[in-house]
């Protein structure tokens, strides 16, 4: 396995990142890499002799912990080897010795930015550290106008050097952290106010608080900008009921004591939206909208991931150069990742219910959805719970499958054509969890395998006419009132205990599920 770790090293430093070679080179070889304690050692020890003069090192490594972070979130049993395996191996390097600090703060970088917690070991502890290894702190001013100059020359902004200042910080404890955060928001920088929204959101409880308090301390100054006043009773109703949600709270009582208003949208330049495009979810619940919108002359794509359970898990705003540009990324999600074109109230049901099923889970928005807001004029969203029978009347106004006969709903729910037709958007709808798992490796025959299969749905229903329903409504917005149709009969049907062998759609479920669990593990 190390030589297959050498390989995928090779082609990256050979061909790049994006190749297609590297691509390639690297979906063939990660299932192998992520379940190889000794291929992970070899990757992490190549990174923690020195994260400069390994850059691929560090890059593969990146991309490694991301597929693990997808795997734990999808209840994939990969995830969680390649985590110990990685934490195990960077324990047994920095007792060797090697790894000096601020590759440590490096490495931490990398779980930030793969969304992960960043292991207790990668935090640097200066009152612990040997203090015969001092470590050398960077120049914060230096490093900021590094990382802006930076930003600025890749054509980022706000969003980009918040991510950097993210990753530069990850492998502080969260004292530290705050304490850096606040220094940074007393410095004149104009990516800095809007970071302070960002970390808001993202940012770990002592963060927020110190987030609060130097907000707090700008609008006394007279140095907080209307805009970013304006979406903080936004993202306070996105807070838990904390210090930083108090302080949210006093902040807008001594502005309005100012006479400082929200920022009026009467000069705000006309938003034209040109395109939104939705996938349908797949087999994990996961689904993107694309919005393509025109303001101020310049086009932009708004990218949006939702995830059920996490809610918005991703957000973030591409400034096109050109139009190409922007068609471009539209195709891609309307090809390959079959997306259909929808109206902007869909898109709007869809993100209120995102939003309220992350805050239900723990799970506030991403940062960049900030971003996706301004653009996009969608500022006065709010988290909307919605359930069964809320999404089952939008879909259904006129109650037509609702009051249908036994025998009507029955050739709706075999509708061929309608099925053969919602095959692309329903192919990848199959149940791997570690109960299914179990199911399928500890049954000793086909037969019961199938029988336990389809009692683990039976208690599946709500789960499944969600989405079901959620892709009635995306369908029916794209003008696909056929398909539609089949998707709603069967998610009344589930919702009303028809019979599950009865809805051809939860057969096709448990038979792709039967596949899937036949082959690879992964």
């Amino acid at each position: 396995m190390v030589k297959i770790a050498e390989a995928c090293l090779n082609v990256l430093y050979q061909h790049g990142l994006s190749s297609a070679q590297f691509q390639f080179c690297f979906e063939r070889a990660k299932h192998d890499l992520l379940a190889d304690d000794m291929a992970c050692d070899a990757i992490v020890a190549e990174v923690m002799q020195s994260i400069d003069d390994h850059p691929d090192a560090a890059t593969l490594l990146g991309l490694l912990l991301d597929e693990a972070r997808m795997g734990v979130e999808n209840d994939s049993p990969y995830g969680k080897a390649f985590l110990e395996n990685a934490e195990k191996a960077i324990n047994t390097h920095i007792a060797a010795g090697t790894g000096e600090p601020l590759h440590r703060l490096k490495i931490a970088g990398l779980y930030r930015r793969a969304g992960l917690p960043v292991p207790d070991i990668l935090m640097l502890d200066p009152v612990g550290e040997n203090p015969a290894d001092e470590i050398p702190m960077p120049d914060l001013d230096g490093a900021l106008a590094v990382l802006a100059a930076e930003v600025e020359a890749e054509g980022g902004g706000a969003y980009e050097f918040f991510s950097g200042l993210d990753e530069m910080s990850a492998g502080m404890p969260e004292e530290v952290k705050a304490a850096f955060v606040r220094h940074l928001l007393r410095l004149d920088n104009p990516f800095l106010e809007r970071c302070a929204l960002y970390w808001l959101v993202s940012g770990a409880s002592l963060t927020r608080e110190a987030v609060a308090a130097a907000l707090r301390e700008r609008l006394m100054r007279g140095k907080l900008e209307p805009e970013t006043l304006s979406y903080l009773p936004i993202i306070r109703g996105w807070l838990p009921a904390t210090a930083a949600r108090v302080a949210i709270d006093d902040i807008g009582k001594l502005a309005r004591r100012q006479g400082l208003a929200d920022v009026s949208n009467q000069n705000r330049a006309e938003l034209i939206v040109s395109d939104i495009m939705a996938t349908t979810a797949d087999g994990v619940g996961a689904q993107g909208l694309t919005i393509v919108g025109k303001l101020q002359a310049r086009t932009f794509v708004a990218m949006i991931l939702l995830k059920i359970g996490y809610g918005i898990k991703d957000a973030f705003v591409i400034r096109c150069r050109s139009k190409r540009e922007a068609t471009n990324i539209v195709s891609y999600a309307r090809q390959e990742a079959n997306g259909v074109r929808i109206d902007r109230m869909t898109a709007e049901l869809l993100l209120e219910a995102a939003l309220a099923d992350g805050m239900e889970n723990g799970h506030p928005p991403a940062p960049g959805f900030i971003d996706v807001m301004e653009a996009c004029s969608l500022s006065q969203l709010r988290p909307q719970e919605r359930d069964l029978q809320a999404l089952l009347d939008y879909v259904d106004p006129q109650k037509e499958i609702q009051n249908a006969t036994a025998a009507e709903l029955d050739r709706m729910l075999r509708n061929e054509p309608a099925l053969d037709a919602l095959v692309p958007f329903t192919d990848s709808w199959f149940e791997d969890t570690g109960e299914t798992r179990s199911i399928i490796q500890g049954s000793r025959s086909a037969r019961t395998v199938e029988k336990r299969i389809w009692a683990f749905l039976e208690g599946r229903r709500d789960i499944w006419a969600r989405r079901f329903l959620q892709t009635a409504i995306i369908l029916k917005s794209a003008k696909k009132e056929r398909m539609s149709k089949a998707l709603v009969a069967a998610a009344f049907a589930l919702m009303h205990k028809h019979p599950l062998q009865d809805i051809p759609l939860v057969e096709d479920i448990v038979m792709t599920t039967l596949d899937a669990g036949g082959g690879s593990p992964w």
